[in-house]
């Protein structure tokens, strides 16, 4: 499990700093399926994920769920909110089972004014945000559903380290959580898994994934 030392935010502060810091914030546990924070939420804390997967999603009036990310150990959420003095604009659930640190939100605020490398971190969080949300528009609309998943598959590969071939893939989101992700249906992502397991693309079970040949995932790649 990493610590609040290990989070980019925080790398370029000291000890005593990073301790201070901590013992303000709270610890908080999370079973797998349980919810942490409603859409409609007052926004006055950030949370850190520092163990397990958090999903944060939205519903449409028809009552389908919207995936809009995944996040892992060493990410932060709830920053938005804070800053901009608003609620919150997603609901947040264990997709695993969380530890997560929450921070009220004054205190992030206190360290933006007085701490520059934090400022600095959170900026280039927040532009990276508005870059892999642009790119995730940019598949919904000018990709099919194989695509999707395909371009989903090596954003997942470079995440937990590297493209290399044999690269197995670990604590991966459901057939039906995918397929939020991707904008599609459970039913046409089982289907393309199919077929990238039939092309010797990939090897999938339930409990992992093996990425065989990595340069058949990229978009200019013979289907």
């Amino acid at each position: 499990m990493i610590g609040l030392k290990d989070l980019v935010w925080f790398t370029g502060l000291s000890p005593s700093e990073v301790e201070r810091i901590e013992s303000l914030a709270t610890r908080r546990l999370y079973e797998q399926g349980q919810r942490i924070i409603e859409r409609g939420d007052p926004g006055d804390t950030v949370l850190f994920v520092l163990a397990g997967q958090v999903l944060a999603v939205q519903w449409t009036e028809t009552g389908r769920e919207i995936v809009y990310s995944d996040i892992g150990p060493g990410s932060a959420f709830g920053e938005l909110s804070v800053i901009s003095g608003s609620p919150r604009s997603l609901s947040l659930y264990a997709r695993t089972n969380c530890t997560l640190l929450e921070m009220p939100g004054g205190l992030l605020l206190d360290l933006i004014d007085t701490h520059p490398q934090v400022r600095r971190a959170i900026m280039r969080g927040l532009v990276r945000r508005v870059h892999d949300l642009t790119e995730r528009v940019h598949d919904l609309t000018s990709l099919g559903v194989e695509d999707r998943l395909r371009a989903y598959l090596l954003r997942l590969a470079i995440e937990q380290g590297g493209l290399e071939p044999g690269r197995t893939l670990t604590n991966l989101p459901t057939h039906a959580e995918i397929a939020n992700i991707v904008g599609a249906n459970r039913e046409a992502v089982s289907r393309n898994f199919a077929t990238l397991n039939r092309k010797g693309i990939i090897e999938s079970s339930r409990k992992f994934l093996r990425i065989l040949q990595p340069d058949a995932l990229m978009p200019d790649a013979p289907q």
